[in-house]
């Protein structure tokens, strides 16, 4: 008889993962988990299966079993088609506008995204190439000269201290964007 190398699943406890780079893994396992339930919902019972959901910074991402559209279009329509349940009931008016809005909006967040990958090829297509003797590629224990060294510490800390700018301010716009929502 062996010894279990592993600990296998584990039940876990559900809260916020803090950790941003664990958060983006858990997502992606799980949001295809929960595309293979929804399709295996969607063959067993024969339903038409709709998912929408966002990232924490905002990106879309959907699931339909004939497609999302055409699922939210006979949500919105309320049209019950021949294979529908009897326990199916009418849906408020003001729910089909509030959806009907959702789609709208994330159409339009859709194209948003599109038109910024757009202008952000357009931006790094319009940037000149690094130079390959750029200062901050020269190996420091080839510089001999102290005062050389005493000029490369600066830029370097020039540099990092750009980058953190520029990295809080990103935050800055990213949390406010967050909190309009």
């Amino acid at each position: 008889m062996s010894l279990k190398k592993t600990k296998g699943r584990q039940k876990i406890n559900i809260k916020k993962i803090e950790r941003e780079e664990d958060m983006l893994v858990t997502l992606s396992k799980r949001k295809n988990g929960i595309y293979k339930k929804l399709c295996e919902l969607s063959v067993l019972c024969d339903v038409n299966v709709a998912f929408l959901g966002y990232t924490g910074s905002g990106k879309p991402y959907t699931f339909g079993s004939t497609s999302f559209h055409a699922v939210a279009e006979h949500f919105l329509n309320g049209k019950a088609s021949s294979s529908s349940s009897s326990l199916q009931r009418p849906v408020d008016r003001d729910y089909k506008a509030k959806i009907q809005e959702l789609c709208e909006l994330y159409n339009n967040m859709i194209d948003a995204v599109r038109a910024e990958e757009v202008k952000a090829t357009k931006t790094a297509a319009s940037m000149e190439p690094l130079p390959e003797d750029a200062w901050w590629k020269v190996p420091l224990a080839e510089v001999k000269d102290q005062e050389e060294m005493k000029h490369y510490l600066e830029r370097f800390e020039r540099l990092y201290e750009k980058l953190s700018y520029e990295l809080a301010a990103r935050r800055e716009r990213n949390n406010t964007a967050e909190n309009d929502k």
